[in-house]
Parts: C-alpha cells; sequence; structure tokens
C-alpha cells in the first residue's frame, strides 16, 4: 500500500510536499522533481527556505505558521501571488502562474503543513481564466475572513481551556459597567481561585495539571447563566461576571452551588484528585463602579478567605482595606 501511495503522489500533476515544524521537507514527489530538476534525495530534509526561497516572505511564512500550530487551512490564488516554485532552467518568473493550497496534517502527537502547487500558466482560454480567477479571489477572500475570525478567537482566548482571557474579560467587564450604568441595574464580580492546585502539578505533573484546569473551566461554566461570562486570567485564577442580579444575595447563592459542585472529586488517568474553590465577590454599584476597583475588592475578598483556611466565599468589606 505504502508504496502504491508514492506511486500516486510521482504522478499526481501538482506539486506536493510535506514539511515540519522546523520546516524540514518530508516529502517532496515527482512533479516538483521534473518541475525544479530537483530529486527528492537532494531536498529531503533541508529547510523549506533553503529549497524555495519565496517562502521566506512574511506573508507565506505567517501562512505556514498558522497551519502548522493553529490547524488552519488556506489558498493563494496565482492571480494575486503568480508563483511560488520556479523552473529548473529557471526563466522569467513573471510568465508563470502557480495556486497555493496549504493543509494542516497530524500523526500522533506532531503537526505538519502539506502544500500543493498547482500550474495554471497554460490555462487554455481567457473566458476560462476569468471564471477561474473570479472563484480563485472568492475562495482567497472566504479563507481569508475565515483565517482572520479564527485568530481573533485565539486572541482573546485561553488556549488550555477555551474560555474567554484577560484581555477579553476586561472587555466584558467594561461593557458590564456600561450595561448596568445604562439600564440602573446590579452585577457581581466573581474571582475565584483553586485551593491546592500546585500540589496538584508537583504530585502528578503538568499534564494532569492541565486536565485538572479544564474541568474547573468546564465545572465553572456548566453553574452560570448564558447572559454572565467566566473567564481564565491566568495560572488557576478565574473571574465571573454575574450580569442583572435582582438582589446582591444571589450572588452568595450562586457561590453556595459552586463550592458544592467543587465538592465532587476530578478523575484523571484513574486517579481522584479533591480540590477546592475560595471566592471573593464584589458588587456593582455597592462597592465600586469602577472595573478595576471592582476587580481589586473581589481579589482582596478572595485572599481573606485563602487567610481563613480556604474553601468558602467572602463578599467585600471595605474594612478590607485596613488589612491589605
Amino acid at each position: 500500500m505504502d508504496n502504491l501511495i508514492v506511486q500516486a503522489l510521482n504522478k499526481t500533476k501538482l506539486g506536493i510536499l510535506i514539511v515540519d515544524r522546523q520546516l524540514r521537507i518530508l516529502v517532496w514527489n515527482g512533479w516538483l522533481e521534473r518541475f525544479t530538476g530537483l530529486s527528492s534525495e537532494e531536498v529531503l530534509g533541508k529547510n523549506l527556505l533553503e529549497i524555495c526561497p519565496r517562502f521566506k516572505i512574511k506573508m507565506y511564512m505567517d501562512i505556514l505558521q498558522n497551519a502548522l500550530y493553529h490547524g488552519q487551512s488556506r489558498f493563494c490564488s496565482s492571480a494575486l501571488h503568480k508563483t511560488f516554485i520556479l523552473p529548473k532552467d529557471g526563466g522569467e518568473e513573471t510568465i508563470f502562474r502557480q495556486n497555493l493550497h496549504v493543509e494542516p496534517l497530524y500523526d500522533n502527537d506532531h503537526s505538519y503543513a502539506m502544500l500543493q502547487i498547482s500550474d495554471t500558466t497554460n490555462t487554455s482560454t481567457r473566458v476560462y481564466k476569468l471564471k477561474n480567477l473570479i472563484k480563485e479571489l472568492e475562495t482567497e477572500y472566504t479563507e481569508i475572513k475565515e483565517a482572520e475570525k479564527i485568530s481573533k478567537h485565539l486572541s482573546l482566548h485561553d488556549s488550555l481551556t477555551d474560555l474567554p482571557n484577560r484581555l477579553a474579560f476586561k472587555d466584558r467587564l467594561a461593557w458590564s459597567v456600561s450595561n448596568a450604568l445604562r439600564n440602573e441595574s446590579r452585577f457581581a464580580l466573581m474571582f475565584v481561585d483553586t485551593d491546592g492546585f500546585k500540589k496538584v502539578n508537583d504530585t502528578y505533573g503538568h499534564e494532569v495539571g492541565d486536565q485538572v484546569l479544564q474541568e474547573v473551566a468546564e465545572r465553572l461554566k456548566g453553574r452560570i447563566r448564558s447572559t454572565d461570562s467566566v473567564a481564565r486570567l491566568g495560572g488557576d485564577e478565574f473571574c465571573i461576571i454575574l450580569n442583572h442580579l435582582k438582589h446582591d444575595e444571589d450572588a452568595g447563592t450562586i457561590a453556595t452551588g459552586l463550592l458544592h459542585v467543587f465538592d465532587i472529586p476530578f478523575i484523571v488517568n484513574s486517579i481522584e484528585i479533591s480540590l477546592s474553590i475560595s471566592i471573593g465577590i464584589s458588587l456593582f454599584p455597592k462597592h465600586a463602579q469602577d472595573p478595576s476597583e471592582l476587580l481589586k475588592f473581589a481579589d482582596m475578598a478572595m485572599y481573606r478567605i485563602k487567610k481563613n483556611g480556604k474553601r468558602g466565599f467572602m463578599f467585600y468589606d471595605p474594612e478590607m482595606e485596613q488589612l491589605w
């Protein structure tokens, strides 16, 4: 079967090459051998940038990195990008036209990028060229927008838990303040910290610790409404915004429910891990109307829980300022 795959790769009418995260060339098919005059023996194991210098351009490096590290596919039209690999006898680069498809590949825990080069230099008629051009431009535009959407999501979400990150949390907290002022409503901010998480990492390793954090995120998300928001600030610190509260005391009811959720041990790789949480709560507008002050006050209340023996919740009190 492997021999059939190799034959198919070598006889296909487009160039196929595969690189790893270090951009080492692992596959260089027959079309590329015929087109460039470079045999696979000369190319395999070498860096792509050495063999195909055009990929040193930042645009194409970004495309490769997004495929290798973020699983993003990309299509580049010959109408915009002209050519990517030159033939063995050189010649004018401007007379060649090539499309490029970049696709992520995975094998076990390793990721790779497959580059497909198709020659469009000898497209038969102007009408066909025009139709093909429109289709290619539409395809590239769609994939650019999708890549932008993915990139925006990655920039605003924690890569481990997929929760909103600190940057996104600050935006959501600012929105909650603005919305509450506009509607004369109230909301609560919870600062949540796990108790004893460092011991989990030290005892079982960071891989187990990461799985525990993912489960912590799931449990927190499962206890809030669609109008609320939970974010990971970093490490084992999380924040929850409880919007549109009828009564300030409702935040305490929700905090009690969260504490009970963590009474159930985590099971990771057949290991039973007990983990509790400490919750500090600040209230809008009772305690503050400024986002940074709300976060500071919730953090102070959480810290008092930690000092008092952990596993519990506490509302901010101005007297804490004297003890901080």
